[in-house]
């Protein structure tokens, strides 16, 4: 019983006091909850390369290790320095190292074939991310360009991550100080951006923590330098009558493009007969599930911040997202941009994504409470369904106008011969 009490009372929460002593974060599982996935292994499991122990003994991932191979070569020629340099760089944490993962799963590889495979997984991912973040580069990859975009998609799974630490140690074995971390930053912005366009130089601030992995870097870019603002209205608990985008637009609110990126940066302004949402640009595509679901397993993690702001970011569209209708008013408005090939299969997206998830309940509410001021106001809603019913085409609109005119030129033509006439009159 002595050893039962000191379990529960005693060393004080040794399971976090572990976590916090631990120099690296440790690369979690996918939680349970989440293994129910429809399309688990599609989403969560790497498809063309591994990266880490978790899924490196997979026979179908074997193809790609004389891929990655090639690749460190060519990282590895490009530092300047012996591969026996860099693998002993590895080898000289690899203790600490060891404690980012599983101790089940990385039970049967001893020190020297752990620091080797994080030592090819680390240069052969630098590699990837120089030749994708430097223009014209992407040829030098052995991939072909249809599966690229596959290995992008694998290097941000949760379960597919190396410790940060170790592309710190190989990033300086090649890159300017300054150059380091610019190199990946803009690696995440243009996975949350797209490549069609963006700055050559991404903000860098050295005073930041590290991250754990890159997925943990892609969250905090997706939140980042924003603090959860709590209004009047935030602090209002209580049902939102609102159902979807066009219930809403019926209400008079219009949709607006955010310019950045974070996600806490929604927004709703009221001004009595309209109001306007605004929310950060989305690209859906392929990768989209995919990259999610991920992240909203690593919010699930013990370790990270107990917000959930990716979570509820998706329940919030999910919400606004009812059926295709929705979807194609959110690409009218430019806040979405489909590459999926139709709007019912970004409305079934968000509803696969959101299935069993529960949203962080403050987050959004001042947003929410607003909207749902906004929404009660039944004059403004009458007037707005009325606008909306009768003048929802530009012609229609300008007929009204027409007919405004018409009217008022015809009344002050009547008012002219009626009276005028009259006191010319003896």
């Amino acid at each position: 019983m002595e050893e039962r009490f000191k379990s529960v009372m005693g060393p004080e929460d040794s399971q976090r006091s572990q976590l916090s002593q631990t120099k690296w974060p440790r690369i979690r599982k996918v939680p349970q909850l989440l293994r129910g996935t429809k399309d688990f292994k599609k989403h969560f499991e790497p498809r063309v390369i591994s990266v880490g122990p978790y899924h490196h003994h997979k026979h179908e991932l074997k193809a790609a290790e004389m891929l990655k191979c090639q690749m460190t070569k060519r990282f590895i020629l490009d530092c300047g320095q012996g591969i026996e340099v860099l693998y002993d760089k590895i080898a000289s944490e690899i203790s600490e190292l060891r404690k980012c993962y599983s101790k089940k799963a990385i039970k049967k590889y001893d020190n020297e074939e752990l620091a080797w495979m994080m030592l090819v997984d680390g240069c052969s991912l630098l590699h990837y991310i120089h030749c994708y973040t430097t223009e014209g580069k992407l040829k030098d990859l052995p991939f072909k360009h249809q599966n690229a975009s596959f290995v992008q998609q694998d290097l941000l799974l949760l379960e597919n991550q190396l410790p940060f630490r170790v592309l710190e140690l190989l990033l300086e074995s090649r890159f300017k100080e300054d150059e380091r971390m610019q190199m990946i930053e803009r690696f995440i912005w243009l996975t949350i951006n797209g490549r069609e366009a963006g700055p050559s130089k991404v903000a860098v601030d050295p005073k930041e923590e590290k991250p754990s992995h890159l997925l943990d870097l892609l969250r905090r870019r997706l939140l980042v330098n924003q603090n959860a603002r709590e209004t009047e209205a935030g602090k209002r608990k209580g049902w939102n009558s609102f159902r979807n985008v066009n219930e809403l637009k019926a209400a008079g609110i219009r949709f607006k493009p955010l310019k950045s990126v974070p996600l806490r940066e929604i927004s709703f302004k009221s001004y009595i007969l309209f109001g306007f949402l605004k929310l950060p640009r989305i690209t859906i595509d392929h990768t989209t599930k995919s990259r999610f679901l991920n992240l909203i397993a690593y919010e699930m993690c013990p370790e990270v911040p107990n917000d959930s702001v990716v979570t509820s970011y998706i329940c919030f569209l999910d919400s606004l997202i009812g059926d295709p209708g929705d979807v194609k008013e959110l690409r009218q408005q430019r806040v979405l941009r489909n590459f999926l090939g139709s709007d019912e299969e970004v409305a079934t997206l968000f509803k696969e994504i959101t299935t069993d998830l529960i949203p962080d309940p403050d987050t959004y509410e001042d947003v929410k409470g607003e909207i749902q001021k906004h929404y009660e106001n039944v004059v403004s809603t009458w007037m707005t369904q009325g606008l909306h019913n009768h003048f929802s085409s530009t012609w229609t609109l300008l007929a009204f106008l027409d007919a405004v005119v018409a009217l008022f030129f015809g009344g002050l033509q009547t008012y002219c011969a009626i009276f005028l006439r009259g006191n010319r009159s003896p």
